[in-house]
């Protein structure tokens, strides 16, 4: 079983969008019940930063697809 990690990037134009964004995803990471996967988020400036450590690549897929349908709804909400 290989492990794997991911780090994506994303910018958005304001700082104050990035935080919205930020604060609304954020529960849902921290209440991330899985022991096979641990997610960092964080907000530097416009950019939201998500790092992902698994312990095998399905984890990681299934990790990567929460957060990601998770920041799609979080910025289709908030206009953009």
């Amino acid at each position: 079983m290989r492990s794997g990690e991911a780090r994506i990037k994303i910018s958005f134009d304001t700082e104050a969008q990035a935080e919205v964004v930020h604060a609304a995803v954020l529960p849902e990471v921290s209440a991330s019940p899985s022991n096979r996967a641990r997610a960092t988020f964080k907000r530097e400036g416009s950019k939201i930063i998500l790092e992902v450590c698994a312990r095998d690549a399905a984890s990681l897929r299934a990790s990567l697809s929460s957060f990601m349908r998770w920041l799609k709804l979080a910025i289709q909400l908030t206009g953009g």
